[in-house]
């Protein structure tokens, strides 16, 4: 019966040229089972399906991305997942490139909107913070400017879709939709600068409604008995929260809440910003504003219709940007540690890449209240 065997073998060679691998484990199975065990389609089409990472990763039952880490050596699984992969591989016969050898050197992907790269003030500081800290990892960071017709039509960067990082930054906000698609890629993920109650994901956030809450409070203690507000509130969830902060201390200090001065639908241009104040027939005894760009807009505004800053109206910011410094007079504002919120992102990458674990976190960091020239002092 073993010469029916080579025969039915020999005869599929042509077939299989170099799929050695396949050919021993058919003649394992006959040493063990008996020529019976096998029908024309066992050595046919079925077996002539080359082994695939998904088939690595359900036997295993781990992700393909596991095996994909496993497999090219870059970090983010243990030594001892990464044996059990490659002995799972040699077992099916999977074919490993030489090149695929365990390394220092890995990649990490930042996507975000192109708004967002433009924006050197802020997020520009954090991406320079971010890229300096994974380099010092022995890292290489490739970045991504997602266009609104990709994130409209759930177009993932080419480095995505063929899962070439180990790990990826999502620098800011994206559409729900958008972030479902990348998280199903089983890649680990950080958001930065957001977050989404619709998903699993981590994310490292400023404390936005506490430090506009602390600012607003800083305000009302200074002196104020009314508060505007400035910012397009619906542009971004943190300018969100930031209002939900300055209302919090409002009401909590008894203060009412004027509508006409919560200015939160003007963009961040002085001709308009200017043209809205004019029609107000009072002004507030102090404004604050969603970010340090708002609020130099602001000074100029006012001082250019004759006000004096801050005896007739006081302004605070956020973020503690170039703006904040540039401003005449310069801005009091909340400063947020960029250098250390871009760290912090970086090594909760890392903690998720090293250690998988079903349990995601947000992490808020605080900010801290610059004092400058736009805030009196109470006597």
């Amino acid at each position: 019966m073993l010469d029916v065997v080579w025969a039915i073998l020999i005869g599929k060679s042509l077939f299989f040229k170099n799929r050695h691998s396949t050919l021993e484990h058919l003649l394992d199975n006959y040493l063990t089972r008996g020529l019976s065990y096998y029908h024309y389609d066992d050595i046919g089409a079925n077996d002539m399906k080359k082994p695939s990472m998904q088939d690595i990763a359900g036997n295993l039952g781990i992700s393909k991305n596991a095996v994909s880490l496993a497999l090219s050596g870059r970090p983010g699984v243990s030594a001892e997942l990464r044996e059990r992969v490659f002995a799972e591989a040699k077992r099916l016969g999977y074919h490993i490139h030489k090149k695929n050898q365990p390394s220092d050197s890995h990649f990490i992907g930042l996507i975000a909107r192109e708004e967002v790269f433009s924006e050197h003030e802020f997020f520009g500081v954090i991406n320079l913070h971010i890229e300096k800290e994974i380099k010092s990892r022995g890292g290489n960071l490739l970045l991504h400017a997602v266009d609104k017709d990709s994130e409209r039509e759930l177009l993932l960067p080419s480095f995505l879709q063929n899962q070439k990082v180990d790990g990826l930054i999502v620098l800011s906000h994206l559409r729900t939709e958008y972030l479902k698609k990348i998280l199903a890629l089983e890649i680990p993920v950080v958001l930065v600068d957001h977050h989404d109650p619709e998903l699993e994901v981590d994310s490292v956030l400023t404390d936005n409604r506490t430090g506009s809450y602390l600012a607003t409070k800083h305000l009302i203690q200074e002196g104020a008995r009314s508060v505007g507000f400035i910012g397009r509130v619906e542009k971004s969830p943190s300018y969100k929260e930031r209002f939900e902060g300055y209302t919090e201390a409002l009401k909590e200090a008894g203060i009412s809440i004027e509508t006409s001065c919560i200015i939160s639908d003007q963009d961040e241009i002085v001709e308009e910003l200017a043209e809205y104040i004019r029609t107000l027939s009072t002004l507030p005894d102090a404004w604050f504003c969603v970010n340090d760009h708002y609020g130099f807009l602001l000074t100029q505004v006012l001082s250019g219709m004759g006000y004096a800053i801050p005896e007739q109206a006081a302004i605070c910011g956020f973020d503690d940007s170039l703006y904040a410094t540039i401003a005449a007079p310069r801005l009091t504002t909340m400063s947020i540690d960029k250098q250390y919120f871009a760290k912090r992102s970086v090594i909760q990458l890392y903690t998720r890449m090293q250690q998988p674990t079903p349990v995601f976190e947000k992490i808020l960091l605080k900010t801290e209240l610059i004092e400058r020239e736009t805030v009196r002092k109470k006597s």
